[in-house]
């Protein structure tokens, strides 16, 4: 090859590169904010994640502020295809071989499908120092191991939940 060739190769090159990262969406922050009755709003973060026995759950972290005041916070997961979740059993949380919290069962309070688990979790976000990847323990009839793992963009996500109102 000539050396105008490779000029030309390089040159190609460097335009579709420069291409490809200036097409490129900016990243949209899947926080939520949705305003309910006066002066009570909800914000709430959506994720779509999978058991260690690949089943879909969609896992939505949420709380209802006041008057600038947090009234809940709250963890549903939504089970799919034909999960049942065990109630009224605490959610285990957990952060590594370290058990952050039991996040109590709501289920009670409402009345939701039994693939669907409302958890209180006002005190274990409280507990998230870092954006360290969660395992939360799904009290699941008949199956002990079965678990979410929470990566580490969803918790940060959730910890900026946290402080928003």
């Amino acid at each position: 090859m000539k050396k105008h060739d490779w000029r030309k190769i390089v040159t190609i090159i460097t335009l579709c590169l420069g291409l490809t990262i200036t097409n490129n969406p900016p990243a949209l922050a899947s926080i939520h904010k949705y305003p309910e009755t006066g002066d009570r709003v909800m914000f709430r973060s959506v994720q779509s994640l999978r058991d260690n026995q690949d089943k879909a759950w969609q896992v939505v972290l949420y709380k209802r502020v006041r008057s600038g005041i947090v009234d809940s916070f709250n963890l549903r997961l939504v089970g799919f295809p034909g999960t049942q979740l065990d109630h009224p059993v605490a959610l285990k949380v957990v952060a590594g071989n370290l058990e952050l919290a039991l996040a109590n069962d709501i289920w009670s309070e409402s009345d939701l499908p039994v693939n669907v688990g409302e958890y209180d979790f006002k005190s274990m976000v409280a507990q998230l120092e870092s954006d360290r990847p969660l395992g939360l323990n799904l009290p699941v009839p008949g199956k002990k191991d079965l678990q979410i793992l929470v990566p580490t963009f969803a918790v940060r996500e959730w910890r900026r939940l946290l402080d928003r109102s």
